[in-house]
């Protein structure tokens, strides 16, 4: 029996080879790769937009040849598909040109849209809109010319809307969502005047983008205005209406409220070496740090000047010593040691450059006294009375360390000094202790060696700011280590 059989496998063998075969040679029609490059491209000019239909039937006549050769059609058909998309595809991009040349505006228009990405902040205007412009597209295809312009027509006015309106609900969105906010909340009974100024900014915005929506710089910061009172009218109410419901005395009270708006104006006073004084209250304390921080700014402007005008005197100078070495036909000896001077000097100015990235504010200082670098550590923690330099100084004491390195041949002197309180003879034992202690460290930790260093307490005498405030106070007590640069170092 099974002998009888055989033939008709070999038979169905065979039948499944041929078909194989073709689905291998149809596979192999190089219209297929023709086919997908000319739709790749076309859809990346936006052929897809401009000639729906016509593009559709491409895809649709790529997609019958890939199950016909999946399902082992015979080669002249699927041929004949591939060359359908091929006609499809060309008559897609004729009738895109021709869309460019008669509906540019409506394109234009389009884009413009899509730019403001009216799909997203937009969706009901762009669908609307969109549906109006295939339709013209299609109508274009058709060879409707007259339905093309006027659907064309209808489109832009759509996608002008849709581009407002996504324009707006870009730049607007954040301080709409926050004034919104504000009047779920009843703000305006707390702080009317700022979520006043909030909406009167949004409105402004919202007119320049409807004057002019293709230069949207200045509504961008009227928005960002808008949303900023927005955040602040909120917070306003959320402080005012808190305190409102509290006792006038007492903690959480109107007293507390106005104590915590002088803690920052206290630091800030501080930081401009001025005593805070609020019995005449905050507004007279600010004028004051105002008229310090105006007087600080001139001196920063003429010390600036005169680094300008020195800088100036010395490149005259180098001009001019030019000028003698050229007549006298060669450079002197002084010229030299100048010139090693000045090399030094530069060498010297990177070394402060990198000693000075590597403090903060709150740790230190770095500047300079003639050849010598000051580190003045503000930032070195001691317990009050006390000279012993605890673990919370390690990292402060490495930068330390980071910054002696530079210096590997100099002598430093370690400076104690402190504030203005207790007695003067307890303040200048403390200062020489503290310093005893810094010089030790150097030693013991960071291997300086002690041929190099020198220690002396000057307790209140040489403060570098007042004694009056806390932050005054607290830079007064310090270590100064003055680094002794060699010359030509």
């Amino acid at each position: 029996m099974a002998y009888q059989f055989r033939p008709r496998i070999k038979l169905a063998l065979a039948a499944l080879l041929l078909a194989s075969l073709a689905v291998a040679q149809a596979a192999k029609d190089p219209l297929f790769d023709t086919l997908a490059a000319a739709i790749a491209k076309a859809r990346s000019e936006q052929v897809d937009v401009l000639s729906p239909t016509n593009f559709q039937a491409a895809l649709a006549a790529q997609q019958g040849a890939q199950k016909d050769a999946a399902g082992g059609r015979k080669p002249e058909r699927i041929h004949a598909g591939l060359v359908n998309g091929m006609n499809a595809i060309n008559e897609a991009n004729r009738s895109a040109g021709g869309a460019h040349k008669s509906l540019q505006e409506a394109i234009s228009t389009r884009a413009d849209a899509v730019a403001a990405a009216a799909p997203k902040f937009a969706p009901e205007q762009w669908q609307k809109a969109a549906t109006r412009f295939n339709e013209a597209m299609v109508a274009l295809e058709r060879k409707d010319d007259a339905n093309a312009q006027k659907r064309a027509a209808e489109s832009i006015v759509l996608l002008r809307d849709a581009e407002l309106v996504a324009i707006k609900s870009g730049l607007l969105g954040e301080a709409r969502t926050l004034i919104a906010r504000a009047d779920a909340a009843k703000v305006e009974k707390f702080a009317p005047r700022t979520l006043q100024a909030a909406k009167r900014n949004l409105a402004q915005a919202e007119q320049e983008i409807g004057s002019n929506r293709y230069d949207t710089s200045t509504a961008k910061n009227l928005a960002a205005q808008a949303a900023y009172e927005a955040r602040h009218a909120l917070y306003l109410a959320g402080v005012v209406g808190a305190t409102l419901q509290k006792p006038k005395e007492g903690p959480g009270g109107l007293e507390d409220l106005i104590l915590s708006w002088e803690v920052p104006l206290g630091k800030i006073a501080g930081a401009v070496e001025l005593p805070p004084k609020f019995d005449a209250g905050v507004q007279q304390a600010m004028q004051d740090i105002y008229a310090r921080t105006q007087q600080q700014q001139q001196q920063i402007r003429t010390l600036k000047q005169d680094v300008d005008d020195r800088n100036e005197q010395i490149a005259a100078l180098n001009t001019q010593m030019q000028r003698l070495e050229a007549k006298l036909g060669g450079v002197s000896e002084e010229r030299i040691a100048l010139q090693r001077r000045v090399d030094a000097q530069e060498r010297l100015r990177a070394s402060v450059a990198k000693i000075e990235g590597l403090f903060g504010g709150n740790e230190g200082r770095v500047y300079r006294q003639g050849d010598d670098v000051v580190i003045s550590l503000t930032g070195i923690k001691f317990a009050s009375g006390r000279s012993t330099l605890d673990a919370s100084n390690a990292a402060l004491m490495n930068k330390v360390a980071q910054a002696l390195a530079l210096f590997p041949d100099s002598s430093i002197a370690v400076e104690g000094h402190t504030d203005a309180n207790g007695t003067d003879a307890a303040n200048l034992i403390l200062s020489q202790d503290r310093a005893d202690a810094v010089s030790k460290y150097l030693v013991t930790n960071v291997g300086v060696n002690a041929g190099r260093l020198s220690a002396i307490g000057y307790g209140e005498s040489r403060p570098v700011s007042t004694n009056e405030t806390a932050d005054g106070r607290a830079k007064n007590r310090r270590i100064d280590l003055v680094i002794h640069t060699l010359p030509g170092s």
